[in-house]
């Protein structure tokens, strides 16, 4: 039951971190600093990609997450839940960003008349939300 609940906690802590309202200003901070770091030729110090990465990624997050939550709750050894953890908050996030994108599909499909839209732009439709999800999800 532990390594449930530690999954459940490394999720939730992962999303607050990365995708929620209430530090949706600390995130674009660190934006802005990330940004701004990349000035001529130069590319971002360590601090900065490790804060980017810390504060946008779901993925870099879980691991930082599931390290602390694991060595004060563990289950079956540091390593295997850290491993075992990380791996299931990656898998939950995966479904998550999944079922995001098939909403705003589906919604953005119940706002078309299909009796003036032929098939040709209903795939163009598809695939320009396909690239905007990509690229939001790659910055």
């Amino acid at each position: 039951m532990t390594i449930v609940l530690n999954i459940l906690v490394v999720f939730a802590l992962t999303l607050i971190l990365t995708k929620s309202k209430i530090l949706a200003g600390k995130r674009e901070f660190v934006e802005q600093r990330y940004d701004a770091a990349k000035v001529g030729n130069q590319s971002p110090g360590w601090v900065h990609k490790l804060w980017h990465a810390i504060m946008t990624c779901p993925m870099c997050s879980g691991f930082w997450v599931a390290i602390p939550i694991c060595f004060f709750y563990p289950a079956y050894g540091l390593f295997v839940d850290v491993l075992v953890v990380f791996s299931a908050n990656w898998l939950v996030h995966c479904l998550e960003n999944l079922l995001f994108f098939s909403g705003k599909l589906a919604e953005d499909v119940s706002d078309i008349d299909f009796e003036e839209i032929s098939q040709s732009k209903f795939i163009k439709l598809i695939e320009r939300n396909l690239r905007k999800f990509l690229d939001r999800r790659d910055k």
